[in-house]
């Protein structure tokens, strides 16, 4: 039998330590990075139809002559590379330099929220063949194999013409068990991990709710099959892998999903320590409790305003008094908190830019990350940005972690970018926060990890 095509998935090099995540990217606010998901799942897909090889750069620290050569070495039919708004360009370029060495080579976008600008990217760069525009379909193998299309979640040029379709995909998908032994999931580091070696587990797609602010709810809300998610649980028991995060951007969505999980993971015995993104009113105390005995310690909460007119105005479906309750109720269950916060929405002022910040102060989280609006694609709030001339239409390449991206009216750039840097230093120089720091401490581990992830995080 003939050898199997080479299929090449890769993390692209960078100068920072970017986060290329499907929804968002980001260089890496400290000193933590995850595997990114759309290149795990799609490891699974083609496995067993191609060869099946990865590179990730970003783990690596390759510089762009290292990996372009180790490209050379592999020498693949195909390379199928993450991308995201903070790198776009400069993958694009890196790519074409490689298409240009090797013009017979394909090259598929993992395309996250740049799905919304498909047709627009493949007219205006010619060296990317296709854009894959959902990593949980497996239409990515007839297309590498040659099939003529159309394909519901791929959009390729064919013949100088652009083939895809808007065919709706399924509500209910199902993924084969990712080849998580390609990755060096041992290289991944997140701080709020109890426990190493540990990597990223999906079991939703897109999320019900719309945020005006938030790309996740354009997506759509799509879903895996329990035992599905527990065939893969029963793989990383396999390989050693003690600390799973579950980076579905609202995990906590749907109650009998969540409950029947947390059940078979009990059932299974699964000595997985773990943390997840929540959406706060999905969180009662019968939830919590068995997420607990499933072996959860830390919730990711999007609390984003201490203002509850913005709160409002941008959909999030909470006040700052139920924020006070829910997270009050996550503390007393034993599980830790990380909060999310935005400065710099539309509207914005100095007083609600202020009470975010006095909120971040007076929860009791373990950890708080405050990140700039960006009028990311797909977004409620980057149509009324295109709208009102804040931004260009053709804007799609930003780093929220290296700068503030809007200005508004209310508040400038800069004024933004200070208000930030005066959130991170409020909360985390506070004697009581860094006491209760100092007074978790539980091995060298943990103090070298808090020592790397404040010198990073302040520094920036």
């Amino acid at each position: 039998m003939a050898d199997k095509p080479v299929v090449l998935l890769l993390n692209p090099p960078g100068d920072k330590l970017y986060i290329r995540d499907y929804y968002c990217s980001f260089s890496s606010k400290a000193d933590y990075f995850w595997p990114p998901q759309d290149l795990i799942y799609l490891s699974g897909i083609l496995d067993g139809v191609f060869d099946v090889r990865v590179l990730d750069a970003i783990t690596a620290k390759l510089s762009p002559e290292d990996c372009f050569r180790e490209i050379l070495r592999l020498s693949p039919a195909a390379v199928v590379w993450t991308t995201g708004t903070a790198t776009f360009k400069s993958d694009a370029a890196f790519l074409d330099r490689c298409k240009t060495a090797r013009p017979e080579l394909r090259s598929v976008a993992s395309a996250g929220i740049l799905k919304f600008v498909g047709r627009e990217i493949l007219e205006s760069q010619p060296g990317i063949d296709a854009l894959l525009l959902d990593f949980g379909e497996s239409d990515l193998i007839p297309y590498l194999k040659g099939a003529p299309g159309p394909w519901k979640s791929l959009l390729a040029r064919v013949d100088g013409r652009l083939v895809g379709s808007d065919a709706p995909v399924a509500r209910i998908f199902e993924v084969p068990v990712p080849r998580h032994d390609l990755f060096d999931f041992k290289k991944y580091k997140l701080p709020i991990a109890k426990r190493f070696p540990f990597t990223v587990v999906v079991t939703s797609l897109g999320c019900p709710y719309r945020c005006g602010f938030c790309t996740a709810g354009a997506f759509g809300y799509r879903l895996r099959p329990v035992e599905n998610v527990i065939e893969e649980l029963k793989l990383l028991t396999r390989l050693g892998v003690r600390e799973i995060l579950f980076q579905d951007p609202t995990f906590t969505v749907d109650t009998r999903r969540v409950t029947e999980l947390c059940r078979r993971m009990v059932e299974e015995r699964f000595d997985f320590t773990w943390s997840a993104n929540a959406d706060l009113h999905a969180l009662d105390e019968e939830k919590l409790r068995q997420m607990k005995e499933a072996g959860c310690h830390t919730l990711s909460v999007g609390i984003e305003s201490g203002d509850d007119g913005m709160l409002k105005k941008y959909s999030k479906m909470i006040t700052t008094a139920e924020i006070r309750d829910k997270t009050a109720l996550i503390n007393r269950n034993k599980i830790k908190v990380l909060g999310y916060f935005i400065l710099g929405l539309p509207g914005e002022t100095r007083a609600s830019a202020e009470a975010t910040i006095g909120l971040a102060k007076s929860l009791k989280l373990d950890l708080a990350s405050f990140a700039v609006a960006t009028p990311d694609i797909g977004t409620r709030l980057r149509a009324e940005a295109i709208e009102k001339g804040w931004v260009s239409s053709d804007l799609l390449t930003w780093d929220s972690s290296a700068s503030a991206i809007l200005e508004t009216g209310g508040l400038s750039q800069k004024e933004i970018w200070d208000l930030r840097t005066k959130a991170v230093h409020a909360f985390y120089l506070r004697p009581s926060y860094l006491l209760r720091k100092l007074l978790g401490v539980r091995s060298l581990r943990d103090f070298r990890g808090l020592v790397s992830n404040a010198f990073s995080l302040l520094g920036k």
